[in-house]
């Protein structure tokens, strides 16, 4: 195949081919060094125009200070609504507890959890030392017996 011209490469590089002609040209740029020379050539002269606005920092800064001052006056109204809703969810609370306490299930509870069976289990914390007091011995045992060895 021959050289890519440099009108083709121009036009490649502003995506401005058919896809048969871009794959065309990709392939012989994977196999001809020259071509890829000329092609990295064009892409470093090539320049990207500004695109943005002249007032578009002007703009930017419009709408962060519309963001910024909207929210204050949505605070306003929710901090209303969460009030609102905090009652609400206090007079539930207390209208379940009133619910319960007539239904008995309170009762049933306290039944469960007597002060008999509490009194059966062994605390937490002489369980904690009991099973420290049984690592510990382990480890003793095992240290003993290493240094026997």
């Amino acid at each position: 195949m021959k050289h890519i011209e440099t009108t083709q490469l121009e036009a490649y590089v502003l995506d401005q081919l058919g896809e048969n002609e871009r794959m065309a040209i990709e392939e012989h740029l994977d196999t001809c060094d020259s071509c890829f020379e000329a092609y990295m050539t064009e892409l470093e002269s090539w320049t990207l125009e500004p695109s943005l606005a002249d007032d578009f920092t002007d703009q930017t800064i419009d709408q962060i200070i519309e963001k910024q001052v909207m929210p204050t006056v949505e605070v306003k109204r929710t901090s209303v609504q969460k009030q609102k809703r905090t009652l609400m969810h206090y007079g539930l609370a207390a209208g379940l507890t009133l619910v319960l306490m007539v239904s008995g299930a309170f009762e049933q509870v306290i039944h469960v959890f007597d002060e008999d069976t509490f009194k059966e289990r062994p605390s937490i914390s002489k369980n904690i030392v009991s099973e420290t007091d049984r690592l510990l011995q382990k480890v003793n045992e095992e240290m003993g017996s290493d240094v026997d060895e």
